[in-house]
């Protein structure tokens, strides 16, 4: 599917804010990977589809994992938005998406995960720095994702769990597994 077809199917299926949000991140992905040497037209793809199953139920996110084998834990199960991201993968595949990469990118997208590609952690570095996105400290991690791409994802993810820590919500453990990797990288 290319990238003229993806805009088209998810003007269907997304609401505006949202249509605008994965503009965002295909944009801001691909301004990334040209800096970083990776293929800008997959980065700009994954950009978009990111978040086609975001605005999805909990209850059609739920019975869509358990029907297609998602493992649901705990703390997914408190917080079903979290299964956008495979789901999506899968709604992806379904609209003929095929590289195994992008849908990589588009499955770990939220959460992270240890040995990310870097194509999947330009897309989660994008998804939180994107144009559209407000909120403190924001504009400063898009000034560090242009000087050094490493620190940008250390601080936003930082960021990330922090604000989930100040929310008093559960952090997913695949999430503190992407932050030990990223330090330890």
């Amino acid at each position: 599917m290319d990238e003229h077809n993806i805009k088209k199917q998810l003007k269907q299926v997304l609401s505006p804010a949202l249509y605008a949000h994965c503009a965002g991140v295909s944009s801001t992905a691909g301004v990334l990977a040209t800096s970083l040497g990776c293929d800008v037209s997959k980065a700009r793809v994954a950009g978009w589809l990111h978040d086609c199953a975001r605005e999805w139920p909990s209850a059609k996110l739920l019975h869509h994992a358990q029907t297609n084998s998602i493992e649901v834990d705990a703390i997914t199960l408190r917080s079903p938005v979290i299964l956008h991201a495979p789901i999506g993968a899968l709604l992806a595949q379904q609209w003929g998406v095929t590289d195994t990469d992008i849908l990589a990118a588009i499955r770990t997208h939220t959460l992270g995960t240890p040995d990310m590609t870097l194509l999947a952690q330009i897309i989660y570095l994008a998804d939180k720095i994107e144009p559209n996105r407000q909120y403190p400290c924001v504009d400063e991690l898009r000034q560090l994702a242009k000087l050094d791409f490493h620190q940008a994802l250390i601080q936003t993810t930082a960021h990330t769990i922090s604000f989930i820590l100040h929310k008093q919500q559960a952090i997913h453990p695949v999430s503190l597994s992407y932050w030990n990797w990223l330090i330890n990288k």
